[in-house]
């Protein structure tokens, strides 16, 4: 029943009594240079150990009951696990059928159908009874297909689905949160990311993992926009990868997440006609840090998404000063606060042009960098204002930093002249003391 499809060698280390078999012999078909490698091994913890000895780095027993190792060593991800059965049964048993591939001397074998899945650039599972085995196969098939940019036949859509269907109705079934994670993230890195997520709509999927975003589907906005919540929400992070293809993972979070609050602040306004969302950026930032933090990602990355939700419907000034001012306020989230913002106006309607225009006022604002340190240090301001070490020293250094970032003081002198005149000021609105205690 195997089919030879290739002719090719593999270019990493073998141990003995082991095949390298799915996402990396497919990976070589495609033309891409994996970096997580997988073996189906006669004896997974021994060839894990061979590995670790030719490669260096970290064993790591993944599940040792189930036969389960993984070697990290440099960029590579070795993960070794048993071989059920003859190579034909271990393949019969895999996910898709682009997956169902095994490299055996010099020569690549898959099943039935592989080839030209291959060759038509789609996705089809092996079965689909196989997509029960593991709860995350439908996820990481719209990743794959992100991934890899393949499409999704109707019939792959369908299982797709139905798989939605059983894990909405056995939520016991859900996989692992941390692997749900993972997906995810390696979904939205993808360059089809956009895709990904309007695929994980149309199978159900968005209601099994982000049932908070599922919530945008269908909602209408009106004013600007032309879109309901969710095509915009795809919109945007489809024109943030377009204006930022280097995107981190927290801005296309950001991205996906910056509406998230609508569907629970929509309410009609009948001065103005219409539904308005007032408070969205705020509410959303909580459902974000909430949702994320059920994933569990990292608390450092989550509380830069819900910073940039929460900031990215702050409308920039002008004038230079003010427009310096603001992004030195907002430093810490630049430049992703700037593409977000963007985005979110290409993904509208009648203010297109405010996007290219934002661009242009922040690429001017910046060719002077922001400054990076005040041009006194602390020693010289105690010296000057004739302060005490403690908190006005750093409410004095905080001054001068903006004041540098505006423009209004850049040399050593400007520095001294601005800093007496904000402690005169300071001093001047500073309560008095009554005259007499009653």
């Amino acid at each position: 029943m195997l089919r030879l499809l290739a002719h090719r060698d593999f270019p990493f280390y073998t141990p003995k009594g082991a095949l390298p078999v799915g996402g990396a012999v497919r990976d070589l078909l495609l033309g891409r240079r994996p970096s997580d490698l997988d073996f189906a091994a006669e004896d997974p913890e021994r060839a894990a150990e061979e590995a670790r000895r030719r490669y260096g780095g970290t064993l790591l027993p993944l599940d040792p009951q189930r036969g389960q190792y993984r070697v990290v060593a440099g960029g590579l991800v070795l993960d070794f696990a048993p071989l059920e059965g003859s190579p034909e049964e271990d393949l019969l048993r895999r996910d898709y059928r682009v997956n169902a591939l095994l490299w055996l001397r010099g020569k690549v074998f898959g099943l039935p159908g592989t080839a030209q899945d291959l060759e038509g650039r789609l996705l089809v599972p092996v079965r689909e009874a196989n997509l029960y085995e593991d709860p995350l196969r439908s996820l990481r098939g719209v990743r794959l297909a992100a991934t890899l940019g393949f499409g999704l036949p109707e019939a792959t859509r369908r299982a797709l689905a139905r798989h939605a269907r059983f894990l909405l109705a056995h939520p016991e079934a859900l996989p692992a949160r941390e692997r749900v994670r993972e997906e995810v993230a390696r979904l939205l890195l993808a360059p089809r990311a956009a895709f990904g997520l309007h695929a994980l709509e149309r199978t159900g999927l968005l209601e099994v993992y982000f049932p908070e975003l599922a919530l945008l589907v269908g909602l209408p906005q009106g004013g600007v926009h032309h879109l309901c919540a969710w095509r915009h929400t795809l919109s945007v992070v489809f024109h943030l990868l377009w204006l930022w293809p280097e995107a981190p993972l927290e801005a296309r979070l950001a991205a996906l997440y910056h509406d998230a609050g609508k569907p629970l602040t929509r309410r009609f306004d009948p001065e103005v006609g219409r539904f308005r969302f007032l408070g969205h950026p705020e509410v959303g930032a909580g459902v974000a840090g909430a949702a994320l933090s059920w994933l569990r990602f990292p608390k450092k990355g989550v509380e830069r998404v819900q910073a940039l939700v929460r900031r990215h419907m702050d409308r920039p000034p002008e004038e230079r000063k003010a427009l310096r001012r603001f992004l030195w306020r907002r430093r810490e989230l630049l430049p992703d606060l700037l593409y977000l913002m963007a985005a979110d106006r290409l993904g509208a309607k009648r203010v297109e042009e405010e996007a290219w225009a934002l661009l242009d006022s922040f690429q001017k604002a910046l060719e002077e960098p922001l400054p990076a340190r005040p041009l006194l240090s602390g020693e010289e301001v105690m010296a000057l204002l004739r302060l005490s070490p403690g908190p006005e020293v750093g409410r004095a250094l905080a001054a001068l930093l903006e004041a540098q970032a505006e423009g209004r003081v850049r040399t050593l002198e400007e520095a001294r002249a601005f800093l007496l005149y904000w402690r005169d000021g300071r001093q001047a609105q500073a309560p008095r003391a009554p005259d007499h205690p009653h």
